[in-house]
């Protein structure tokens, strides 16, 4: 996007743009264009509207200004101001976020931004843009209680199969002939799988819906490490792959977090990994200690990820593609723990190349 400057290295456009004006305006949603130093010099109809006050009001305000008058409104309101003004002065990025806003009902927004230029190709600033999807989340919390509501009358049914089936199995009802386990034992293996589904299912529901607590406290990382590779040991030998530790910092500093939902993120990569290892393949948990942060990798040597399909993996019901079918699952297990990462303030990403793990 183009517009004319003061002069050539000018931080903000002169004058009155109304050929921008008018498209935010013809838009018919919030948004304001900032200078490289986070000042207002434009703003739509709409956004004036939003905020209770005069469209010609809002030029000349500064970001921190606009934030103020906003008030209660805006939560988060620190952050918001922050990212935009780190964006106003990115000459390249283009990106996209989510805000909440609270008029007498709690509106959500998908912001949109883009940097401006002049003709000569200068950085002045940037656009911001906000479009309405507070009805598409209101369908989406519907939708999670619906599923919620769903798996909680699912789950006490299948939890006493199961357990009707143990009891078979261990011998209460009578001694039970081979061919007779045998079907008992895939009936079991069934409810299993199907309770694992359900238990995965509520817990992205009750994440989705704001619904999930953490119970905080100061926790050692490494051993929630050793905790979750002695649960998926049993597991790792079926596959006969090998599990190591390695930790450049013994002992490495605690962290503040939920220790049963972290021990359930790393035995969940865990398992992932030690799944699409081949046999005799060994999975890794490598720790290595930051400035600011204690960076946990599990390290596999499987077939690894096409570079295009390395964020897909962490959405609902996605899996890798020519892979799902010949390993199972649900696609569920790293949306949950990308979720549980980012309540708890951290990061989650995958680094792969076809054919390196």
């Amino acid at each position: 996007m183009a517009i004319e400057s003061r002069k050539p290295g000018s931080a903000a456009p002169i004058g009155k743009n109304t050929a921008l004006q008018a498209t935010l305006d013809s838009l018919a949603v919030p948004g304001f264009a900032v200078d490289r130093g986070g000042c207002l010099f434009f703003a739509s109809h709409s956004l004036a509207d939003l905020v209770g006050t005069a469209q010609e009001s809002l030029t000349g305000k500064t970001i921190a200004q606009l934030v103020a008058q906003m008030g209660d409104a805006l939560p988060y309101a620190k952050d918001f101001r922050k990212r935009v003004e780190t964006l106003a002065r990115d000459p390249k990025k283009i990106s996209a976020a989510e805000v909440e806003y609270h008029t007498d009902k709690r509106l959500y927004f998908k912001e949109f931004t883009r940097p401006i230029h002049d003709k000569d190709g200068i950085h002045l600033g940037r656009l911001f843009l906000y479009f309405d999807i507070t009805r598409e989340r209101e369908l989406d919390q519907t939708k999670s209680e619906f599923i919620s509501i769903a798996s909680h009358e699912l789950r006490t049914p299948m939890t006493s199969i199961k357990g009707s089936l143990d009891l078979l199995l261990g011998g209460f009802a009578g001694e039970v002939n081979e061919e007779t386990k045998e079907l008992l034992v895939i009936a079991q293996g069934g409810c299993e799988r199907l309770i694992r589904l359900i238990n995965d299912i509520l817990d992205l529901s009750k994440i989705e819906a704001g619904r999930m607590q953490l119970r905080m406290q100061r926790m050692s990382l490494l051993d929630c490490v050793h905790r979750s590779v002695r649960t998926i040991q049993s597991y790792a030998n079926s596959f006969k792959v090998s599990l190591a530790i390695e930790c450049d910092l013994v002992p490495p500093p605690d962290i503040i977090g939920d220790k049963d939902r972290l021990d359930q993120v790393v035995t969940n990569l865990l398992g992932n990994a030690v799944k699409f290892s081949p046999e005799g393949g060994t999975v890794t948990v490598a720790m290595r200690c930051g400035e600011k942060e204690l960076e946990c990798r599990v390290i596999d040597t499987g077939p690894g990820i096409p570079q295009e399909q390395a964020e897909r993996i962490f959405g609902k019901f996605q899996q890798v593609t020519g892979q799902s079918r010949k390993k199972g699952g649900t696609g569920l297990g790293l949306a949950i723990a990308r979720a549980l990462v980012q309540e708890h303030g951290g990061r989650i990403w995958v680094e792969s190349e076809v054919g390196s793990g």
